[in-house]
């Protein structure tokens, strides 16, 4: 087929209101997230002492994640099932990470048992978060994912917009309704997802495949990042590794910093970062038509400036509703940096690896998100409360400087090599 007939097929195929449905799926894991790392600092405050070893926890329990997600992607992309790909994963994971969302503050008196129960939660929404994320980009041609993706994060601003806003006021009524109300949204977007996402999406190759060693295809794959050829795509890896150490240590300390520094109950401190969310949300859409418009990267070039600076301005302020006027902003330049990072990466996978470039960026971003709580809690312990935006801050430069070096070692532009894999297909 030449690649005219490809383009008109695809475009014919393409629908945005197909990628609002899908959305649901992202809300579902967005709102489940935000109130397992809004809350179980929380919890376990009440076993432990210094914020360092919160902090740990809240890092470690992901473990499992970085094992199952690199797996997952690339067992995706060679899965061969009347389902399709992705949704075999999405069926069986789901329901076992609501009903372990509900079962976290039933088992939130025994530290052992909250443990597991949270372990159990994280494997499973890791095992259908990276398939779920990748029916975007087998839904969507690589020169509209930027636009798709604003799509798709504002339905999960809409997620993480709920839980802050209206879970977490239920949790100061009872923490089971918070959780039990989340692992209820989450079955409800598996029934949504199944009625919507095609079985043989358009933009993925959906060829047979023979079946293969999916730890094997993993290994091998990151191995081949490491080469000289793949710098570029391994440093815009790490720059996003380096931005989710600040973002997540930030989401997992601030109620820590709300109670203690702004004088907030629990379920306040945790309701002042709807102000982010909710910016984020307004401003999703925005920042993928920035993003289609002048580029992915200098999109996030400017969101990594704008959010560590309002970090630094944070600092000395003791007002919470100045500081939930920084937050709008903040909001503005995480929507300019997170919308555009996955469909970056998922442009280097063209129609083949979609899945398995998709389980790298989570890998890198997980950890992350497993560094960012015990780096910001043990910066806390060190300097003071005010360590939390102090490193918050350093971590998002860092990335800008990654992202910088990355853009420059890129041997071609991502959706280029996108449109090449795709012509070969």
């Amino acid at each position: 087929m030449s690649g005219d007939n490809v383009h008109a097929r695809d475009s014919k195929e393409f629908s945005y209101a197909k990628i609002w449905w899908i959305g649901f799926g992202f809300l579902g894991v967005q709102l489940a997230f935000t109130t397992y790392n809004a809350f179980l600092p929380l919890m376990y405050r009440e076993f432990f002492a210094t914020r360092a070893a919160v902090g740990l926890l809240m890092g470690t329990d992901n473990l499992i994640g970085l094992l199952l997600i690199p797996i997952i992607g690339a067992w995706s992309d060679r899965m061969n099932s009347p389902l399709g790909r992705r949704l075999p994963f999405i069926m069986v994971a789901l329901p076992i990470a609501a009903l372990t969302h509900m079962a976290i503050p039933l088992a939130a008196s025994v530290l052992f048992l909250l443990i597991i129960t949270e372990i159990v939660f994280t494997a499973a929404m890791h095992s259908y978060r990276g398939p779920v994320i990748s029916l975007m980009p087998d839904h969507t041609p690589p020169e509209k994912r930027s636009t798709a993706n604003g799509i798709i994060n504002l339905m999960g601003g809409m997620g993480t917009l709920i839980s802050f806003g209206v879970l977490s006021l239920i949790y100061d009524i009872d923490p089971r309704l918070t959780f039990g109300i989340g692992g209820a949204v989450l079955l409800l977007s598996l029934v949504v997802v199944w009625r919507k996402a095609d079985r043989q999406p358009p933009y993925v190759d959906n060829s047979p495949r023979s079946s293969t060693n999916p730890i094997k295809d993993a290994a091998v794959g990151i191995r081949t990042l490491l080469k000289p050829g793949y710098i570029g795509q391994f440093l815009i890896l790490m720059a996003m590794l380096a931005y989710f150490i600040g973002y997540a240590g930030l989401n997992a300390m601030f109620p820590i910093y709300g109670v203690e520094t702004l004088g907030l109950t629990e379920g306040r401190a945790n309701f002042l970062l709807t102000s982010f969310a909710g910016s984020f949300l307004v401003f999703a859409l925005l920042a993928g038509v920035v993003g289609t418009k002048i580029g992915k990267i200098p999109t996030m070039l400017w969101g990594l400036i704008l959010v560590p600076v309002l970090f630094l301005i944070a600092i000395p302020v003791r007002e919470p509703w100045i500081i939930g006027a920084i937050f709008v902003l903040g909001g503005l330049g995480w929507a300019l940096v997170n919308v555009q990072a996955m469909p970056l990466i998922a442009d280097f996978g063209g129609r083949d690896r979609v899945g398995f470039y998709i389980g790298l960026y989570y890998v890198f971003t997980m950890v992350g998100q497993m560094m960012g709580p015990f780096a910001l809690g043990l910066t806390m312990d060190i300097v003071g409360n005010q360590g939390m935006f102090m490193a918050g801050a350093a971590f998002f430069f860092l990335a800008y400087v990654l992202l910088r070096a990355g853009e420059k070692r890129l041997d071609a532009d991502p959706v280029e090599i996108a449109r090449q894999s795709q012509l070969v297909s």
